[in-house]
């Protein structure tokens, strides 16, 4: 009774490393390059499918100019959606946007997940 109490110790503890080890940076993986897309003059958004351990698809996007800049913005699930709003100071607002269907409608739940001074991030110079 105990070796199999110890084996079933070892096997949990196994697994739990394996998982672990699993995410976490998976997310910020850039080594699937999906799609630029121009958001305004040398303002990009970069969107990379990420693959996750027992998960759907994942994409990873960032905000960069190519030069001075490239900023982690969020990883979202296959049927979310990233919106960016561009205001007159210079701050570029993200939101997250998701569908569900109830019926014979589409539900959007739209929620604001981060806020970037673009003016601010080329100062800054970080890639990340």
């Amino acid at each position: 009774m105990k070796l199999r109490t110890i084996f079933l110790g070892i096997a949990l503890v196994f697994t739990a490393v394996l998982f672990s080890s699993c995410g976490g940076d998976v997310d910020y993986s850039k080594d699937n390059h999906l799609k630029t897309n121009e958001i305004m003059d040398s303002l990009y958004n970069e969107i990379f499918l990420v693959h996750s351990f027992g998960e759907t698809e994942r994409y990873s996007e960032y905000i960069t100019d190519s030069v001075h800049f490239r900023k982690y913005i969020c990883t979202h699930d296959f049927g979310e959606w990233i919106y960016g709003e561009i205001l007159k100071d210079g701050f570029l607002v993200v939101y997250k946007v998701s569908g569900k269907v109830a019926g014979t409608q589409v539900i959007l739940d739209t929620n604001k997940i981060t806020t970037c001074n673009i003016g601010e991030l080329k100062r800054e110079g970080k890639f990340e």
